[in-house]
């Protein structure tokens, strides 16, 4: 992990994630598609409309489109992440790469079956005091991001502080 910054606040930087993406190619917070596909087959079908939370530059999207998801929307709050994402998957018709920031999401509500994520909101959370008791703030975010989801949310992850913190979660 050649990439980690001085302190984990910066985690909430979009310049933090800018500096990063120009230097590093690829990174699969815990784990690529392989990880979760034994998961994922069983609650995700192919048809279904997908939203990938901050999608940074993990294999994950890619992958899934390889394995027949076609209806793919990623979002991540670095122009050069998702400049080059969007670069290196031109040939996949149906994925789709848009510079956005999780926390105002520019969706009408319902627009997607899955909403996914993968340590995206560890790293939006990492001032939080108690990762397992949530401000209202944070609350209300979360909530905000679910009603993007018609019906069902995969998660990696919830927590801040990072992986020590995180747990394996599926919320449908």
């Amino acid at each position: 992990m050649d990439h980690l910054p001085d302190e984990n606040r910066r985690y909430k930087d979009v310049d933090y994630w800018d500096e990063r993406y120009r230097v590093e190619q690829s990174f699969d917070w815990f784990g690529d598609f392989s990880k979760f596909k034994h998961l994922l087959e069983n609650l995700i079908n192919k048809d279904d409309s997908i939203l990938v939370l901050g999608c940074g530059n993990s294999s994950m999207s890619g992958e899934m489109y390889d394995a027949g998801y076609r209806r793919i929307t990623n979002i991540d709050y670095s122009s050069v992440c998702v400049d080059a994402m969007a670069a290196r998957h031109a040939h996949c018709p149906g994925m789709t790469w848009r510079q956005m920031d999780a926390r105002q999401l520019d969706f009408p509500d319902a627009s997607f079956d899955i909403v996914l994520e993968k340590a995206t909101l560890d790293a939006m959370l990492v001032e939080e005091k108690d990762p397992w008791k949530v401000s209202p703030q944070t609350a209300c975010l979360i909530h905000q991001v679910l009603k993007e989801c018609d019906q069902r949310s995969i998660k990696s992850s919830y927590a801040a502080g990072g992986p020590p913190h995180s747990q394996p979660a599926v919320s449908m």
